[in-house]
């Protein structure tokens, strides 16, 4: 049966408490990353959203054919950090996975632009992960789409592919619910220095230790 116009209407009011709500959650995202980057002295560096190839397209560009995720960029998005350390650069990527349902999913074949593919909304979850590398090769550019690698590192909180081991990146990953807040993650922030340090990195933190 085609829905009323009133259904419809009624509807749409949870479409606008979606947007606000929406927009108070990618705020708090945005935050925390600048808040992450800041307190381990990074600068930011850019970022890339992982589930299509396109940004929200620029006034006067882009057509209707867009995935809708190419505005909705955070659903899963890349945010680059570097900070000098003696001669050389270290890296820091910390990715935000607004919803791990394409990567959990159990369907054989995964769309990411069918959310009916993905896992149901109450059995995925929001996290972020973090990883530190020195330099970023060609062969960790398939870590995005590879499902199963990402699907253990989620499930694992720090299990990455062979090629990230080999080339000394390490990392783990936790929900976004640790980031909330400033006290939270200030608790992360500590474990990323530790993590950092006890794989060779001199990472040191702002303001507050070690």
């Amino acid at each position: 049966m085609t829905p009323s116009q009133t259904e419809i209407e009624k509807a749409l009011v949870d479409v606008r408490t979606a947007y606000r709500l929406l927009h108070d959650y990618q705020r708090a995202a945005l935050d925390a990353a600048k808040y992450i980057g800041t307190q381990l002295s990074f600068d930011y560096r850019g970022g890339y959203q992982g589930f299509t190839d396109n940004s929200s397209p620029k006034p006067g560009k882009g057509h209707l054919s867009l995935s809708s995720w190419d505005w909705l960029n955070l659903v899963f998005y890349d945010f680059h950090f570097t900070r000098r350390l003696g001669s050389t650069d270290l890296n820091l990527l910390i990715r935000l996975f607004s919803d791990t349902g394409y990567f959990i999913s159990d369907d054989p074949s995964p769309d990411k632009t069918v959310v009916s593919t993905f896992a149901p909304v109450e059995l995925s979850r929001t996290m972020v992960g973090f990883l530190f590398y020195m330099e970023w090769k060609p062969e960790y550019d398939g870590f995005l789409n590879a499902r199963d690698d990402v699907r253990r590192f989620l499930e694992t909180g720090s299990e990455l592919p062979v090629a990230f081991k080999k080339g000394g990146v390490v990392g783990k990953c936790c929900s976004f619910s640790r980031i909330s807040d400033e006290a939270s993650t200030d608790v992360v922030v500590a474990e990323l220095v530790q993590m950092a340090k006890a794989n060779g990195f001199q990472l040191t933190r702002l303001n507050k230790g070690s």
